[in-house]
């Protein structure tokens, strides 16, 4: 083996060292231009972002939202008013953890709210990190000039004018106009293409949140420049930015018709549906329990909301179109006019009732012993009997399709969140629901509307609806028209459109309407449903709940016209041209565990409709029904 001189070695020591020590700095340059680049190009945007956020802040100018005005467009219900809100930015509290708790404590205690829900707030919307966020809304304008005049005191801490949502009659029609709130990230991520931003005040429910898009407008913004201790130093209007307001919605809500519906409807738990059959509007839908959103819509005001939630009542739930309950006897018109459409059954047939009906050993009780009985005045004096045979006689797949034809089952179509289509039953249904099948007692509960058959007042109301209009069924509605808060233009309005043409002759149509004349002047609402200042046709319902006290129902329309109408053309809205009906209105209620309907609903309705037509107060309203009930009594002494 060969051995290097000594010098030949310590030459390739040296050119060793030489090689390594060349390469170092060659090292450490890529590493620095590696740096470099994950520094500049990688992270760039982000530290760049963090030196504009440090010396420039963006604030969102908030749009006034659009006025909700009633269908006189006199009465507002919901407008804006200015208010001073408490904003934060957190990248720019104190980065010490002891100076940031303090601050926060401080805060809160000029606020009266929580630390922690102050903390909570910035938490939960983790998707902008160099945010500002709404901690208060509708602040005392003492605490702004307190806040201002401390201002280095409170690093990370703005305020500004916003305006602030306010329904003026408080908890009137708070189940149709719903409320306002701030909005959430789960919303924020849903709409990000549609321009909102972590201020923007949304609709959480009723119509606020079905035309939000309408109502909300758009924000503007405003730079605002700070120091390098996060003091504003100057503030620039970008133009362009100007916030737009938003449109003005007009409902088809008749304010002091809603307010007349609550009032009556008082505290009884309960709903009451007031339209129009013959375009679908809606004048009135009263709800309750209730809730006033001017106690809660402030950002910081939380008790109320948690009560609310907390309450087993659910004061949230609209029950007129979110509430279903079985029918009773109100489905009967169900019952009635499959008997004169499908021929099965001749009207002037008659049954026997003997106080009810028996089936193998169970026996299927009626209300009172009617002795023999034909259609007409089965539907007058609800009788059950006769409903009980003449159902069987026509089986429950044939009634179910005439209730899906006549629009139970299904949704009406209301421009309204949450509507339920309630449940129309039949032999395949139980089949594929209850995994049982059908028996003929299943039949008899069927044909009085009890069983599995589930309806919402309003579907109710539009059944009365279809009817008024000899078999035409209009879809219900609650906004009217959408104008430009700029310009006044109209932007969109709603013309009435049909849901349902039932094809059921008109005759039988007529049949069914006169029966629910009499149902008021002779039958089981003849004391409750009196009124005074107009006819009225109706029909009471008593719906039974296992171990509860009934649900009293009662559905009417008036004016009540009889007579024949020999024009023979109908209008768009289903009625005879030669019947002015436009003038006619429909009135729906139940009381929840109020008994019989004759007992609690039809005097509501009553009351309702004769303060509608008498043009008076509720207290005259009471007196003539007091009138007609002597009349009535003094009649049937005679």
């Amino acid at each position: 083996m060969a051995v290097l001189p000594a010098d030949a070695k310590t030459k390739e020591d040296y050119k060793r060292r030489i090689y390594i020590f060349s390469i170092l700095p060659v090292l450490s340059f890529i590493l620095i231009v590696v740096v470099l680049f994950i520094l500049q190009i990688v992270q760039g945007p982000d530290y760049e972002l963090r030196a504009k956020t440090n010396r420039e802040q963006f604030s969102i100018l908030p749009a006034i939202r659009g006025v909700i005005y009633d269908r006189s467009e006199k009465s507002i219900l919901a407008y804006n008013r200015r208010s001073f809100a408490v904003t934060v930015v957190p990248q720019n509290f104190p980065k010490d953890p002891a100076d940031k708790e303090r601050l926060v404590h401080e805060l809160a205690m000029l606020l009266d709210i929580s630390g922690q829900d102050i903390l909570d707030s910035i938490s939960q919307k983790s998707y902008s990190k160099f945010g500002s966020y709404i901690i208060k809304t509708d602040v005392a304008f003492s605490d702004i000039v307190f806040l201002a005049e401390h201002n280095r005191d409170f690093p990370g801490v703005y305020w500004k004018s916003i305006p602030l949502r306010v329904l003026p009659n408080r908890d009137l029609l708070s189940h149709v106009l719903g409320y306002v709130g701030l909005i959430d990230e789960r919303e924020l991520f849903r709409n990000a293409d549609k321009g909102y931003n972590i201020e923007s005040v949304v609709g959480k429910c009723g119509i606020e949140k079905m035309y939000d898009g309408q109502l909300r407008g758009k924000d503007g913004y405003i730079r605002r420049i700070v120091d390098a201790k996060n003091q504003l130093a100057a503030e620039v209007i970008d133009r362009g930015a100007e916030p737009v307001p938003g449109n003005n919605v007009i409902l088809t809500i008749d304010k002091e018709i809603q307010r007349i519906a609550e009032t009556v409807l008082g505290e009884r738990t309960g709903a009451v549906v007031i339209s129009k059959p013959h375009t679908g509007e809606v004048l009135a839908i009263a709800s309750y329990p209730r809730f006033d959103p001017n106690l809660f819509v402030a950002k910081g005001n939380t008790e109320y909301f948690k009560s609310l939630t907390l309450d087993n009542r659910k004061p949230f739930l609209n029950r007129a179109i979110q509430a279903q309950y079985p029918a009773g006897s109100i489905f009967k018109i169900v019952v009635a006019l499959a008997v004169l459409d499908s021929g099965k059954i001749a009207p002037e047939k008659e049954y026997t009732c003997g106080g009810g009906y028996q089936m193998g050993n169970r026996f299927f009780s009626c209300w009172m012993n009617h002795g023999k009985v034909d259609l007409h005045d089965a539907i007058t004096y609800s009788c059950d009997s006769y409903f009980y045979q003449a159902a069987l006689a026509l089986g429950p797949d044939l009634i179910s399709k005439y209730a899906m034809r006549l629009g139970l089952g299904n949704k009406t179509g209301i421009d309204l969140l949450g509507e339920m289509e309630g449940i129309v039953p039949s032999t395949d249904w139980k089949r594929e629901n209850i995994k049982d099948i059908w028996y003929d007692g299943d039949t008899l509960n069927f044909a009085i509307g009890q069983g599995y058959v589930l309806v919402t007042p309003l579907q109710l109301n539009s059944l009365t609806n279809l009817i008024v209009n000899d078999g035409v069924m209009m879809e219900p509605f609650v906004v009217k028209e959408i104008r430009s808060a700029k310009s006044g233009k109209t932007i969109y309005r709603r013309d009435p459109r049909v849901l349902i043409d039932s094809k059921i002759d008109v005759e039988n149509i007529r049949f069914v309407r006169e029966a629910m004349r009499h149902v008021v002047t002779e039958g089981t609402a003849m004391w409750g449903g009196a009124v005074w200042s107009t006819e009225m046709a109706g029909k009471t319902s008593s719906a039974e709940i296992s171990g509860l006290q009934t649900h009293s129902w009662y559905t009417a329309f008036a004016p009540y016209r009889g007579g024949k109408d020999t024009s023979g053309n109908r209008d768009p809205a289903g009625s005879k041209t030669g019947r002015n009906d436009e003038d006619v209105i429909s009135i729906t209620a139940i009381i929840e565990q109020g008994g019989a309907g004759s007992e609690s609903a039809a005097p509501l309705v009553a009351e309702i409709a004769e303060a509608i037509f008498g043009n008076c107060d509720l207290e005259t309203a009471r007196k003539n029904i007091y009138k007609k009930r002597v009349q009535i009594a003094n009649r049937r002494n005679q």
